[in-house]
């Protein structure tokens, strides 16, 4: 697992290049809505020589980490396994919950440790991609979420370039912090978009119809059904939403049921679909009957 231009780490015995400068400035920028969380992931692990990189968020009323972002320097090559979800919480084992913001892991560190164990996919990551190093990173961490970025590399770390490393630590999670708000739920709402939007085109099931959400309410929501859907326009999974509203899971998926019937959709992602559009052509078309 080569990086692309086959260069070490983070930089050269000669101290920061251009290019870790450029990635850091790119991932800044990004950060601040100069360019798509993802690319600004890219950039960041790009210039960083990683191989590979990924964002998750865990909120605290979810089993498992969401993956908000993923970079693989692969991308489009058919021979290897891509990076498609993040691992940190595999690559840390028993000090995921533990570790607190602004400290950088080294799996290889980890490796060594009696009461650490990883798991199959981990292993089945590292030697399907020759990975010699990952080091997770908690960009934030609180009492209802937890934020980290992890960066995968084929070479492992000299003790320089790891001091190197942590000295850029505190720029990652500040910048982080101070984020666009909104980043990390638009660059899911993004990637929910894409996949609901392929597989209703698949079946042939896009329709030209006002929003679910729109305020003249098309579908004759209930108020609860309209929170529902609301909640998920905002990038949370059913057990979020039921946890939001303080309602049971069969209760939800009840008020599903019948949204699925009133917007005449066939499961979720077509219902994440019609929620997540914009305005379409016949909406617009009436305003401006409206107004004119």
């Amino acid at each position: 697992m080569d990086t692309r231009d086959g260069s070490a780490p983070i930089s050269s015995r000669l101290g920061p290049t251009l290019k870790v400068l450029d990635g850091i400035a790119g991932w800044c920028g990004g950060l601040h809505g100069s360019m798509p969380l993802k690319d600004a992931l890219a950039t960041l692990a790009s210039g960083l020589g990683a191989d590979a990189a990924a964002i998750t968020r865990h909120n605290t009323n979810e089993d498992r980490p969401r993956t908000v972002a993923v970079y693989d320097a692969r991308e489009g090559d058919p021979d290897v396994p891509l990076l498609r979800r993040g691992l940190c919480r595999d690559a840390m084992g028993y000090l995921y919950p533990k570790v607190r913001a602004s400290t950088a892991w080294f799996l290889t560190d980890l490796l060594t440790d009696r009461a650490w164990a990883g798991t199959d996919l981990l292993e089945n990551w590292r030697i399907s991609r020759d990975v010699a190093e990952i080091v997770s990173l908690p960009l934030a961490i609180d009492a209802r979420r937890r934020d980290f970025i992890e960066l995968h590399f084929s070479r492992g770390f000299t003790h320089f370039e790891r001091l190197e490393f942590e000295a850029l630590v505190p720029t990652l999670v500040r910048s982080w912090a101070g984020r666009k708000p909104g980043l990390v739920t638009g660059a899911s709402m993004d990637d929910r978009m894409i996949a609901a939007r392929r597989i209703a085109a698949q079946v042939g099931q896009i329709r030209r119809t006002i929003p679910v959400l729109d305020a003249s309410n098309p579908a004759n929501l209930s108020r609860a059904e309209f929170r529902v859907c609301l909640l998920l326009s905002r990038g949370l999974s059913v057990k979020a939403v039921t946890d939001e509203l303080g309602l049971s899971e069969a209760t939800v998926r009840t008020h599903l049921r019948s949204i699925y019937s009133k917007t005449e959709t066939t499961g979720m992602p077509e219902l994440l679909f019609r929620i997540l559009s914009p305005a379409t052509e016949t909406a617009q078309e009436k305003r401006r009957a409206i107004a004119g």
